[in-house]
């Protein structure tokens, strides 16, 4: 019997490729897990999204959409589908799908093995080889810098977009109230502050063609003040 898992995809102008990765990472992981896909177009004002999902569902994808008209940012998005899952596991990454495929079978092994409430992927060393501005390789350094040395977390790559749970890890996250880019450090931080709750890092991998988004100056002092926030205000 196959476990069965909803992987939940906040999209907002998403690339027009991305069913094609859905499809590829699809026919891949189908015979080891029953999967749903929710996805949650964030606001988006390119693409067809809704002509894309249902081209999806008559190749018999099993996919639940949520939609809204003006852009709330991926923690929003994402809550909103974790909302709608209604399977024993979650697991959420981008709609590009920007991991590897065996990163992602790991990262679902793990979370169904019943062991944790979490699963956190980490990315090694091998990410800041990949095509990234000098200036994000600062801040993600930086940053990582902090969560393991000032707050002695045990997880510090909290930024990763792959992460999985169980209905424990769900209400943990659902819990969460930062919209955009931080609500990632947020979930693992208030985590890792509540001993009931276990967690497994899971290393995983990039896919050689992932582009990544930059982030505006508005954007950084924004989280900067969402950190400040967590570290402040968060409750267990």
């Amino acid at each position: 019997m196959t476990e069965h898992i909803d992987i939940v995809l906040p999209c907002y102008n998403p690339n027009s490729s991305w069913p094609d990765e859905l499809l590829k990472f699809d026919n891949y992981i189908r015979p080891h897990f029953t999967i749903n896909y929710i996805i949650v177009n964030d606001g988006s004002v390119t693409g067809d999204i809704n002509s894309q999902i249902h081209t999806l569902t008559q190749k018999n994808i099993p996919v639940t959409r949520v939609s809204y008209d003006r852009n709330q940012g991926k923690g929003y998005a994402l809550r909103e589908g974790v909302k709608k899952s209604k399977a024993p596991f979650t697991l959420y990454t981008d709609i590009d799908f920007p991991f590897t495929n065996k990163s992602m079978e790991d990262m679902l092994h793990t979370l169904t093995s019943g062991k944790f409430d979490i699963v956190a992927g980490y990315r090694n060393e091998n990410y800041y080889e990949k095509t990234i501005s000098g200036f994000r390789i600062a801040l993600s350094k930086s940053f990582r810098f902090f969560i393991r040395k000032v707050l002695r977390m045990p997880i510090s790559d909290t930024q990763c977009g792959l992460k999985g749970f169980n209905e424990k890890g769900k209400t943990k996250f659902l819990d969460t109230t930062i919209n955009r880019y931080l609500f990632d450090f947020e979930f693992i931080y208030t985590s890792v502050k509540d001993k009931t709750i276990s967690i497994a890092p899971v290393q995983v991998e990039l896919k050689d063609n992932v582009v990544f988004s930059k982030m505006k100056g508005k954007i950084l002092a924004q989280e900067t003040m969402n950190l400040l926030k967590v570290l402040l205000f968060s409750r267990r």
